[in-house]
């Protein structure tokens, strides 16, 4: 980004030394658009270059893309208004400078290099004709004659091509307001998103751990019993209560046959007992 910028500063400087050198001195250059335009860059985007220094590296330029924004709107107003309505050319160094080299450089910046243009506001077209209307109170209260017939203000179709420039020159802050989004939305589709690494937490006894349930993979299941259970160890009965069907045993504890009375009671008498002798009978 500094690289680029350091280019801006010394396209602009360039062009503007060169069409003073032409204009044999900075007094008959200055009332231009061109060169107003290009010296204003150089000192804007030389001070786009230092930014970093004044916030100590914690920001590379400011927040609002706004200064950038008028500044590519006019310098786009400069050259093709010169190259097409105006049937300039380049042949000589100081248009090459302003009327071309600069301004694609400043669009490039805004396109590809600069990134605050993602905080463009819908509004910021709107007053990016700042510029170019304060060009338009100098020109017409110096009087100035620089462009002839195509900018006079004695004729009845100047205030038409006021009109025309400065819709013009919206309808390009708009065209770099959707660049801008466009550029924006793109940018947000490539980015991978960020997976939050979870936790290791340590096994909690009498609580299911990792590998214990069949959806989650990577552990074996255990051996006996059916994947995602832990294994069964029995529930132990007291003496004489009927033993649960299909519980194992503790280890150590002898089976349970039946109604297992206490050690030394005699057994409890019921609604029914069978004789002796076989079959069953009421008391």
């Amino acid at each position: 980004m500094s690289l680029w910028r350091l280019l801006i500063v010394v396209f602009a400087f360039v062009g503007f030394g060169a069409a003073v050198a032409d204009a044999g001195g900075l007094g008959n250059a200055m009332p231009g658009l061109s060169q107003q335009a290009s010296l204003l860059t150089g000192i804007a985007y030389l001070g786009l270059l230092a930014y970093p220094l004044f916030t100590g590296g914690r920001r590379h330029e400011p927040r609002s893309p706004w200064l950038r924004g008028a500044l590519t709107v006019l310098l786009l107003l400069v050259g093709i208004t010169f190259l097409t309505l105006m049937g300039g050319d380049l042949d000589e160094a100081w248009s090459l400078f302003e009327h071309l080299l600069t301004p694609l450089a400043v669009l490039a910046d805004w396109i590809f290099v600069g990134r605050n243009q993602s905080a463009v506001r819908w509004w910021h077209p709107l007053t990016w004709v700042v510029f170019p209307l304060a060009y338009l109170l100098y020109f017409l209260a110096a009087d100035l004659r620089l462009y002839g017939s195509f900018l006079n203000p004695h004729k009845s179709s100047f205030a038409g091509t006021v009109i025309g420039f400065l819709c013009a020159v919206v309808a390009a802050g708009y065209l770099l307001y959707g660049i801008a989004k466009l550029k924006t939305v793109v940018a947000g589709n490539n980015t991978p998103g960020t997976r939050v690494p979870q936790a290791n937490y340590p096994p909690r006894p009498g609580y299911p751990q990792p590998g214990n349930f069949p959806y989650q993979p990577g552990y074996p299941p255990q051996t006996g019993y059916p994947p995602g259970y832990p294994p069964q160890t029995g529930y132990p009965q007291p003496p004489g209560y009927p033993p649960q069907t299909g519980s194992p045993q503790q280890p150590g504890n002898p089976p349970q046959t039946g109604n297992m009375q206490q050690p030394g009671n005699p057994p409890q008498p019921g609604p029914y007992q069978q004789p002796p002798g076989g079959g069953w009978q009421q008391r």
